[in-house]
């Protein structure tokens, strides 16, 4: 396969950094990138946004299956005419806007039902948030993933409670699984050159926090969204108005209370272990759980 100069010259080609479009072109990052998802013998990968195909081709030339979505029909020409037809055994490619797509679907029609699979791929910036939060939403059918962010969206994943960079996406990505920094890449190794630096970390899923009962994973994932919607106001403000169903004030105060908080506590200074205490007390107000809190079953619940 040509090299990726190569391939925006033959095919005349303008890659689009405004839209997010960043060629990585270091082979070294390449291999590093590859080498961090710790291909098994079975494994199979699952690419988003290959681009020109560079950390494609390093992942089948090893000769592991992989199914890729790519939005941009140019690059999908490419890929269809220059890297399909050696790797087509091992190699899907589907034209589709990943945030618009059901990995589940996709990857059952793929591999199987049962299937799960490694996640790999250098993410947009401007829609990398997007992307992760897609990916919570399907995430078991993931085992873990290597992907490349920029440095402050990483950060967020790992932040703490009370952190400058703590918000919904550091709730969301804990409760589905643990991150770790991995390195960071120089704006030098892109085509063209970012204004930010990268880093590139491995999540590892899990479907709910060790050791933690969730009866509805939605209900708290809603709760962390409500709480992080608006960050001046209290979240008793925020639950009032926009807890589906609603409560009363009065009874949410109590509920406050009842977990030792102050009325006057917001969002961002509650941990993970906190909203599920959250969730919890919410749900035996209603009478939901059993005196020994574990979850019992509502109608329709």
């Amino acid at each position: 396969m040509l090299s990726q100069v190569e391939l925006l010259k033959k095919y005349d080609l303008r890659v689009r950094g405004h839209l997010g479009q960043h060629l990585l072109m270091d082979p070294n990052t390449i291999r590093k990138i590859v080498d961090a998802l710790d291909l098994q013998p079975g494994d199979q990968v699952f690419e988003i946004g290959p681009g020109l195909g560079a950390v494609t081709r390093e992942v089948l030339r090893r000769g592991f299956p992989l199914l890729a979505v790519e939005t941009d029909p140019k690059f999908v020409e490419v890929l269809t005419q220059e890297l399909l037809p050696e790797f087509s055994g091992n190699f899907k490619l589907v034209h589709d806007d990943i945030l618009k797509s059901d990995p589940k679907k996709l990857i059952g029609d793929w591999a199987g039902p049962a299937a799960k699979v490694k996640v790999i791929g250098n993410l947009p910036y401007y829609i990398s948030t997007p992307i992760l939060f897609h990916l919570a939403e399907h995430s078991k059918v993931f085992s873990s993933a290597v992907m490349m962010l920029q440095k402050e969206v990483a950060a967020r994943l790992t932040a703490q409670a009370g952190d400058e960079d703590y918000g919904r996406l550091s709730v969301t990505s804990r409760f589905h699984g643990e991150t770790e920094f991995l390195f960071d890449v120089s704006p030098a190794c892109f085509l063209p050159r970012p204004e930010v630096m990268s880093r590139v970390i491995r999540y590892t899923f899990r479907p709910f926090p060790s050791a933690t009962p969730v009866r509805d994973e939605g209900r708290l994932l809603e709760l962390v969204r409500i709480a992080f919607s608006q960050r001046r106001k209290t979240l008793l403000s925020l639950l009032v108005h926009e807890l589906n169903p609603k409560r009363e004030r009065g009874d949410l105060e109590r509920i406050l209370e009842g977990l030792g908080w102050s009325l006057k506590v917001r969002g961002e200074t509650l941990s993970l272990e906190q909203y599920i205490a959250l969730v919890a007390a919410l749900e035996a107000a209603r009478g939901t759980a059993n005196p020994t809190g574990a979850w019992v079953k509502t109608p329709g619940g």
